[in-house]
């Protein structure tokens, strides 16, 4: 095994990672980069596209009385007031500021014709403050910080995957990470580490996300004793499946959409309320992308999701939105990024539907922090939808591109900080054993497959710990994770080539188990967290968080 040395170790070289690594640079310590992918090119930030995907700031431009105290008001409110309010303050007060670097670094922000930078109303805000390039604005972020990472010479390790922290005296001192095209393993040691390595999506039958986000951070901190927060809560919105992933959100419902079952039926009007039409239902979800049941734009995820996990799906296994009756002129003018985007894309949608599903778009949850971006920890920081308690049931649109910068650079500030006063001789045994396990289950020579678990884990994943919820799927889906647990220790076959999936496997089970404990503890609904057995928010006892921690093996 390879030894590699340095202050501040960043797992992930996404939006969150890369702004970190650049933090860290800048307060003067050696920084390296592990990226599970191609730098600049995988994970969440530059593969995400939505008709205007957003970076939320308060600027006051579109309106006047926008400023950080409403933003920050609305993170919490929207939030179901389950979030840490001084992460939400921090997110407001400071995305500004991030938001004029990158405006520096060469990211290019719609602007109005007198030159203000535009700003559109976007899911959960008072006012507008979503500024964006339009359907890539991630991608141009990505672009921007790659460009900063390479000018500043920022050691960066491609294809990469951690497996596990290392952990010495309590303290973490790097990780073990897996060359996922050689095989070969090193161990990182560090005196500061800090995880970004995006969401979840991947555990899920249907999900934006793109390859690799296998909850590898949340299993990670996990394993190692770290605190997981807030896991029951996730965005999960209506998303092409195929042939292209999109959010479906804005304008193209209040286009008016026919939403079409695989047996060529209209069906959301028979799960609306009398006093609901499904005019209203739509004008409402215009402005609340993710499901929530904090209005009724609920009802039509809670459609989709029906029709599709009883059995009357369209082709490839979703619902169809149809705009063929919506005058071409129309779409065009009113529509005409999403239009743009999918024609380039070879999907016109004057003609031929979309097939959606309900999709895990975002973690609100994650790994427990502070305002300096520490874990519970030592050693150990986290950043961007790795790191948990800025958000809540709900998070506003735009924020998750605010939060990566704006605790990118906190946990690459106070992670540099900490690195500069220490020399770190970790006990490379502790690294040894990593390797072990790793060793231990390419030997395994069990009778379960790597590709049958792991499509048993996302289907069940999708249909019981998504949209609905209730005790008995719960319950039933935490007992099935403990089984595949025990299945992935000593009875998978695994070969070379599946190692690394069967590595991603036992993340997303482990990870799985925290998000379905947390929804089983949960007895209430809020935001996006619905159980049908508690259909009520319940303010009196459920006004908290719920933090997990693994002792011992078991879940806490």
């Amino acid at each position: 095994m390879r030894i590699h040395r340095t202050d501040v170790l960043v797992i992930g070289g996404g939006g969150a990672g890369s702004r970190a690594a650049i933090e860290a640079y800048d307060s003067g310590v050696d920084v390296t980069i592990i990226c599970k992918g191609r730098h600049g090119l995988s994970g969440c930030t530059p593969n995400s596209a939505s008709e205007w995907m957003a970076y939320g700031v308060a600027l006051g431009i579109a309106d006047p009385r926008d400023n950080c105290e409403m933003h920050f008001r609305d993170i919490v409110s929207i939030g179901g007031y389950v979030c840490d309010h001084n992460l939400a303050r921090i997110i407001a007060y400071e995305s500004p500021d991030r938001f004029r670097e990158l405006v520096d670094w060469g990211v290019e922000f719609l602007r109005e014709p007198d030159g203000r930078f535009k700003q559109v109303m976007s899911d959960g805000a008072t006012y507008p403050r979503a500024c964006g390039t339009g359907a890539d604005t991630g991608r141009q972020i990505m672009d921007a910080l790659k460009r900063q990472v390479e000018e500043r010479g920022i050691t960066v390790f491609e294809n990469v995957m951690a497996v596990d922290l290392i952990v010495d005296g309590g303290v973490v001192v790097g990780a073990v990470g897996i060359d996922t095209e050689s095989l070969e393993l090193t161990a990182f040691t560090a005196g500061s580490t800090i995880m970004a390595t995006g969401g979840h999506g991947c555990m899920y039958k249907y999900t934006v996300f793109p390859e690799g986000m296998t909850a590898d951070g949340y299993a990670m901190a996990l394993r190692a004793g770290a605190k997981l927060v807030n896991m029951e809560f996730m965005q999960i919105g209506p998303c092409v499946i195929t042939p292209l992933k999109f959010d479906v959100g804005g304008i193209l419902w209040r286009l008016g959409p026919r939403l079409i079952n695989g047996l060529g039926e209209e069906f959301l009007e028979r799960y609306l309320p009398e006093e609901l039409t499904v005019k209203e239902v739509y004008n409402l979800k215009s402005v609340t992308f993710p499901f929530t049941m904090r209005n009724a734009s609920g009802y039509i995820d809670i459609a989709n999701f029906t029709e599709i996990a009883e059995g009357r799906a369209s082709g490839n296994g979703g619902v169809y939105f149809d705009l063929s009756h919506v005058p071409a002129s129309k779409i065009e003018s009113e529509a005409s990024i999403p239009f743009k985007y999918f024609l380039e894309h070879g999907v016109d949608i004057r003609r031929k539907p979309l097939e959606i599903a309900p999709s895990i778009q975002h973690m609100n949850g994650g790994i427990l922090i502070n305002e300096r971006g520490e874990t519970s920890l030592p050693g150990l920081y986290a950043a961007g939808e790795a790191a948990g308690g800025q958000h809540g049931a709900d998070r506003p649109g735009g924020n998750s591109l605010a939060d990566c910068q704006v605790f990118g650079a906190r946990a690459g500030r106070y992670a540099a900080e900490r690195a500069s006063k220490r020399i770190v001789k970790p006990d490379l045994r502790k690294a040894e054993k990593i390797e072990d396990e790793v060793r231990r289950l390419l030997e395994t020579d069990g009778s379960h497959s790597v590709s049958e678990v792991l499509k048993d884990v996302r289907e069940m994943m999708w249909r019981n710990a998504s949209v609905i919820r209730d005790e008995d799927s719960l319950s039933k889906t935490y007992s099935s994770l403990h089984r595949y647990r025990r299945i992935v220790q000593s009875d998978l076959s695994v070969d070379e080539d599946e190692l690394v999936s069967a590595l991603e496997l036992r993340n997303m089970i482990d990870a799985g188990l925290a998000i379905v404990l947390a929804a089983l503890t949960r007895r209430e609904t809020r935001g996006s967290h619905y159980r049908t057995d508690y259909p009520k928010k319940d303010d009196e006892n459920w006004l908290r968080l719920i933090e997990i921690q693994m002792a011992n093996g078991d879940l806490k």
